[in-house]
């Protein structure tokens, strides 16, 4: 099963727990232990009814070489196919008859391998599909040119008909140079040209124990840890892989002209990274100048200073969100803007100079009390939704440690408004990117901001 890539608040959200672990250790309810080859195992919310496995790699699309361009794709869409002792049918028939799903998303980062099960049926499932799925793909090369091929097609298909998605991707373009702009999923030219031989050479680099944590809810640290044993037998060999540097931020645009009654336009400015001393504060500032709203159909406009401001500068029909998206080396921080073609260009200028007036004057503390209340409540609700196994292998992986949303709400209670006043000019007085998509022929320019 393939869902888009987190984007947005989610990964804000997700990221913003995981930097609460640099500053606090772990809590007694969330647990987390290194095995000798280096397997990173963590568990939360272990009396849960339901069970979420979390297999993660630290490999992205940031990885693939110039000449193998959406392997990370391909690794992605080969999940589940012949390995050394299941056959594809059989992964499939036995998910169904434990009432279990298995679901792949691959980032810039990492890739997840997120099993859905009852907590009764949890380690045989982990031991029968998940490891046996993941550590013994053979990746067959006609099953690459039936099955996987046809799979990343549907995918970009699907992927493509989502403006956000397609918007993300291009900002991502315009604002870093190198691997780290080129899109989650593959280029269209790419598909169909990755081998067995790509894929094998990924995965000995790659899927080592030492690269690798293992994450879940709705089971104990101890039963985990034994599971982590056997990943271990099978896994073998310590990580090759080069040193990742760091992506360099650039100022420039990007424009994807399509057709359509709406321009959907992101200003972006460079974030930080998960380990960073001002990633909480930069998501209050995230909250605090507004992003969507939690309630279903709730439009959240209310909330926060942007679209406020925006709306007093100008007579358009327009939305606002802002955005976190946190990286192990890298962020980008923004503000994602919808608006009809004849008003977007005086929409997103109205929001570039709000943007220098906040990191010129700070905001109001009133302003930045709401945020942070909608910064604890985002990150409560996401914990409620079942979504922490995701979370704490983040948290594992990049941070060595988990902590407990009350831990991570008690650091944002820290954040006062003269703190956040620095990190507000800290990022938005950067260079700054800008992408469109829609028909955005008469602009908005970058150099015009």
């Amino acid at each position: 099963m393939y869902r888009f890539p987190r984007l947005w608040s989610n990964i804000a959200k997700r990221h913003v727990g995981s930097q609460a672990a640099a500053v606090q250790q772990s809590s007694q309810a969330n647990q987390f232990s290194k095995l000798n080859s280096g397997l990173k195992v963590a568990t939360s919310h272990e009396n849960s009814p339901a069970a979420r496995v979390v297999l993660l790699v630290n490999t992205g699309t940031r990885d693939d070489a110039s000449s193998t361009l959406g392997l990370t794709h391909c690794l992605q869409t080969c999940a589940g196919l012949t390995a050394t002792k299941n056959t594809a049918f059989l992964t499939t028939q036995l998910l169904s008859s434990l009432g279990a799903d298995l679901e792949v998303t691959a980032t810039r980062d990492h890739i997840f391998y997120n099993l859905n099960c009852y907590a009764t049926a949890a380690q045989e499932l982990v031991l029968d599909v998940l490891v046996p799925a993941v550590l013994g793909a053979k990746f067959p090369w006609w099953e690459i040119r039936d099955m996987s091929t046809a799979r990343m097609r549907y995918h970009k298909a699907c992927a493509e008909n989502d403006p956000i998605y397609v918007l993300m991707e291009a900002a991502h373009k315009a604002s870093f140079r190198g691997n780290f702009g080129q899109p989650v999923l593959s280029p269209d030219y790419m598909i169909g040209k990755h081998t067995s031989e790509m894929l094998s050479d990924r995965f000995q680099s790659s899927f080592t124990p030492d690269n690798m944590v293992l994450a879940a809810t709705g089971i104990t640290q101890g039963a985990l840890e034994e599971i982590g044993s056997a990943v271990e037998s099978i896994a073998t060999g310590s990580s090759s892989s080069a040193t990742r540097s760091k992506p360099d931020f650039v100022s420039s645009e990007v424009h994807v002209q399509k057709p359509g009654a709406l321009v959907h336009a992101a200003l972006s400015f460079e974030g930080v990274a998960l380990n960073d001393k001002d990633a909480i504060a930069l998501a209050v500032l995230q909250h605090t100048m507004g992003t969507g709203c939690n309630i279903k159909r709730g439009s959240g406009l209310a909330n926060g200073v942007v679209n406020s401001a925006v709306e007093n500068a100008t007579n358009g029909v327009f939305t606002t969100s802002a955005y976190s998206v946190n990286y192990t080396d890298s962020g980008l921080f923004g503000l994602s803007i919808i608006a009809p073609p004849d008003n977007i260009s005086s929409v997103v200028s109205a929001t570039a100079a709000e943007c220098e007036k906040i990191a010129t004057q700070g905001i109001d503390q009133n302003a930045v009390e709401g945020g942070k209340q909608r910064l604890k409540a985002a990150i409560l609700m996401e914990n409620e939704s079942g979504a922490g196994a995701a979370d704490i292998a983040v948290q594992a992986s990049t941070l060595g440690a988990v902590s407990s949303p009350a831990q991570i709400a008690s650091l944002v209670d820290s954040v006062s408004a003269q703190y956040l006043a620095a990190v507000a000019q800290r990022v938005l007085s950067g260079k700054k990117s800008l992408a469109t998509v829609g028909p955005s022929y008469n602009g908005p320019f970058v150099q015009e901001l």
